[in-house]
Parts: structure tokens; C-alpha cells; sequence
């Protein structure tokens, strides 16, 4: 199954004026439109797009719960100026799951958006795997600190959130065969073509019917396409970021 291009381009004639006004700095209308013709698209043209919509408006309510300070000047990881970050967050918002497994944390930021939209749901548990301070080093974003994985998340958002350090190899297969079932699957570890079809494949068969496959950074091999195509999981990508959904 071919893979739907989510992105800006793909949608700015059909969207002229919200794609004008992005091109004026405004970016939300555009990211809105993205958003809910990549909703209608994997979930059904006849889904009720108002849960959607109201999760858009909550990104700009001031409501959220604020990631630890940035206090090193750096933009780190997907955020909610974003149109996969704001993806994520809706998907959470709407899909309303009981469990999530998310691989690679680095800063937290993905984290620190999912822990939100589970708080705000006032359920659901993120089971996050990485490295002990990876990409949080100073060849990443720093030269005289290295803080932990997972600082920005606040301590008011961890009650949902249980962190294991180690290898994805080993900690992902021993977690899915614990909870027997997850709502979303979201990988953004190791991005080699080996290790992102390794986590795909492993996961796949504990996604629920309806439930998701998020990816970032799929523009860097075939390995989604590939998860896909063998699948017939409907999916689509973003300007990096892809979503498949489980048949």
C-alpha cells in the first residue's frame, strides 16, 4: 500500500488560504488542515472531526502542564510548533489509550507531549525505553552538561510514565510480552534501517485493531515503507514522521 503524503506541499492548493497565511508566519491554520485530512484519512472520511479540532485548541489554551526549563538554549526533539507534535498530541487526545509504548527519549519532549494529553485524559500509562543519557550528551546538543534522559518531563506528569534504561533489543520484547496489548506504538530510537524494522516488526502484532504505529524520522530509509507494504497497514507521512494505522 502506497504511503500518503501528508505534508504542507501535498495539501496547499486544496488549502489556499490556510497555506497563505502560513507563508505569513501564521502557521496553525495550516497545520490544522494537515492535521484533519490526515485524520479523515486514516481513521475514515465519516469520523467526527470535533475531538480533533478541540485537541488543536487545547495545544494554544495555556492549559498544559510546562516541561521542566530549557535552561541550555536548545530546541531539542518534536514539539508542538510541529506538525507531527501536534499530531502525536492529538492522536493521544482522541484515541484516549490505555497504553503506549514510546522507544528513545532523549530530552523528553515527544514524552512531555504524550504525558499531557494522557494527564488531560485522566488515563492511560507511557512506557518509554532508551539509553541512559542518550542524545543527551555533548555530541548532541551540549558541551558542558549532560542531563538525564527524560529531564524535561515534570514531576507532575510522571505518574503516568514508567521509564526503562536499557537496549530496545532486549526491554521492548520482554514489555509487549507484559501487556499482551498496546493502543499506539511510537519509535524514535535508533533510526538504521536494521533497528527501525527490528521495532516494527516486534511491535506490530501487539497493536490493537485501530490502534497506531507512529514513526519519526521514516524519510531515512525504507524500513516504514517496507512495515507498511508488507502489512496493508494504511498509512501516511508527514515531512519526517509517518503513521500507520493497525487493520
Amino acid at each position: 500500500m502506497s504511503i500518503l503524503e501528508a505534508s504542507r506541499k501535498s495539501v496547499a492548493f486544496k488549502h489556499p488560504f490556510a497555506a497563505l497565511s502560513f507563508y505569513l508566519g501564521n502557521k496553525n491554520a495550516l497545520h490544522e488542515a494537515i492535521i484533519l485530512d490526515a485524520a479523515k484519512y486514516i481513521f475514515g472520511s465519516n469520523i467526527d472531526l470535533r475531538p480533533w479540532k478541540n485537541a488543536l485548541s487545547e495545544i494554544t489554551s495555556h492549559t498544559l502542564i510546562p516541561p521542566n526549563k530549557n535552561t541550555f538554549d536548545v530546541v531539542v526533539g518534536n514539539n508542538l510548533n510541529t506538525t507531527f507534535g501536534k499530531w502525536i498530541w492529538c492522536c493521544v487526545r482522541v484515541l484516549q489509550p490505555d497504553a503506549m509504548i514510546e522507544t528513545g527519549v532523549a530530552h523528553g519532549s515527544s514524552s512531555w507531549i504524550i504525558l499531557n494529553a494522557m494527564h488531560k485524559n485522566g488515563k492511560g500509562k507511557l512506557y518509554s525505553i532508551d539509553l541512559p543519557n542518550h542524545d543527551t550528551n555533548n555530541d548532541y546538543n551540549f558541551t558542558l552538561t549532560q542531563p538525564e534522559t527524560g529531564w524535561m518531563v515534570p514531576d507532575l506528569l510522571k505518574s503516568q510514565w514508567e521509564l526503562h534504561l536499557g537496549y530496545a533489543q532486549e526491554l521492548l520484547p520482554m514489555l509487549l510480552n507484559k501487556l499482551k496489548k498496546i493502543d499506539i506504538f511510537f519509535h524514535d530510537s535508533d533510526h538504521s534501517y536494521e533497528h527501525m524494522k527490528f521495532e516494527f516488526e516486534t511491535s506490530s502484532p501487539f497493536i490493537r485493531k485501530g490502534g497506531l504505529m507512529l514513526s519519526d524520522d521514516v524519510h531515512k530509509n525504507k524500513a516504514f515503507a517496507e512495515y507498511v507494504a508488507n502489512t496493508k497497514f494504511k498509512a501516511l507521512q508527514f515531512n519526517k514522521g509517518g503513521c500507520a494505522i493497525a487493520q
